[in-house]
């Protein structure tokens, strides 16, 4: 009897574990595409509550110049639009870059829960567009209700957007529809400078610096990239139907490339449609690849390694050992390992990251393959 009874509370306490940890986020393209699939549903009136609700902006910015792996200056134009936000009464509690909150299912996940939990009502993407064939540089604003999910805005919700060449018009345009508009104004302690996330809480169990010895006897689930999935295909126009039919392309062409890269993994391992603790749990495994895609500083805070501020540049350590310098701010890709259950990271001994994913999984399975003794 007792022993029936621990098993029931053991098999209690692991279903509401994995309900805790399973990742919620689906599939999300990222950046400018992100919004672009959505096919929105554009207003010409701004949302009614947006002077007496709480904004979360979301920042998108091209390349830099000067090094085309690091993103260009995305804070000083977030300090600039704040400005006129707050002119506007517009209360905008957090910026985030775009890519940052879909860094990874799990911190996209995070991330949402913690908007929910702030009571975010409204999302603003504020895009410096890339320049065009002309030479013109544009930004866009677009302004729809926050969906309390990690999609953050639904396919064919309402939105309103403008987009200017020039940033100034762009403002001054946006609020004199605000003044037109006479919203109900209950925002009277709207921050003067933006507050900045650039963190996620992913890790869940323990950090553990080296690789999983237990991957010598048990599978590793490997998630293929998924397909992006339409809510309601009925709902979309032929242009968005093409750009999805290409997005769902290039995924195909990944998941040929991950199945080639880990050909040269030396233990046992399964390709799987679904990255969810759960669904790994209930097949019967314990350990799943993940991946983390955003500025090497980003992903170290993310993955609480420790920070030094002063530090310019992190050194990664390529399969073959050969050293491939990059600057903090660098867009890279890092894997890692996690336990479903117990939700340990195994982050492995070397720092790896780099500037593909699929280099990045090279590095990742070279060290492995040279700390655990395997070929």
């Amino acid at each position: 009897m007792h022993k029936h009874i621990k098993t029931l509370l053991v098999s209690f306490f692991l279903a509401i574990s994995l309900v805790k940890v399973s990742s919620l986020a689906i599939a999300q393209p990222k950046g400018e595409q992100w919004l672009e699939l959505k096919n929105l549903d554009i207003q010409p009136h701004l949302p009614k509550y947006l002077l007496s609700r709480k904004t979360a902006v979301l920042v998108s910015v091209p390349w830099s110049k000067k090094d085309p792996n690091v993103r260009a200056d995305w804070k000083t134009l977030a300090e600039k639009a704040h400005s006129a936000f707050k002119r506007m009464k517009i209360d905008a509690v957090a910026y985030y870059y775009l890519d940052d909150v879909f860094a990874s299912p799990d911190a996209n996940a995070s991330i949402a829960k913690e908007m929910e939990r702030r009571e975010i009502k409204y999302i603003l993407v504020l895009e410096q567009l890339p320049t065009n064939s002309a030479g013109v540089t544009s930004y866009r604003i677009t302004i729809s209700g926050f969906n309390d999910g990690p999609g953050f805005i639904s396919e064919r919700q309402k939105a309103w957007q403008t987009e200017n060449p020039d940033l100034n018009v762009l403002l001054g345009d946006m609020r004199k529809d605000v003044i037109r508009a006479e919203m109900e104004r209950e925002n009277y302690l709207v921050p003067d400078i933006p507050e900045f996330f650039m963190d996620a809480k992913i890790l869940q169990g323990k950090r553990i610096p080296t690789y999983a010895m237990d991957l010598k006897v048990d599978k590793l689930v490997i998630p293929k990239f998924k397909k992006y999935e339409m809510e309601d295909s009925t709902a979309l126009d032929a242009s968005t139907l093409q750009k999805i039919a290409a997005y769902n392309a290039e995924v195909d062409r990944r998941n040929k490339r991950l199945q080639e890269i880990m050909l040269d993994y030396p233990l046992e391992y399964v390709l799987s449609e679904s990255s969810d603790d759960r669904d790994i749990y209930n097949q019967g495994h314990q350990f799943v690849l993940l991946s983390i895609h955003g500025t090497g500083k980003t992903i170290r805070e993310m993955l609480n390694y420790e920070i030094d501020p002063y530090e310019t540049d992190y050194v990664s350590i390529r399969a073959g050992s050969t050293l491939n310098t990059l600057s903090v701010d660098a867009v890279v890709y890092k894997y890692y390992v996690k336990h479903v259950y117990t939700q340990d990271a195994y982050l492995g001994s070397r720092w790896d990251a780099d500037l593909t994913w699929e280099q990045a999984l090279q590095n990742f399975i070279f060290h492995m393959k040279d700390i655990l003794k395997v070929q």
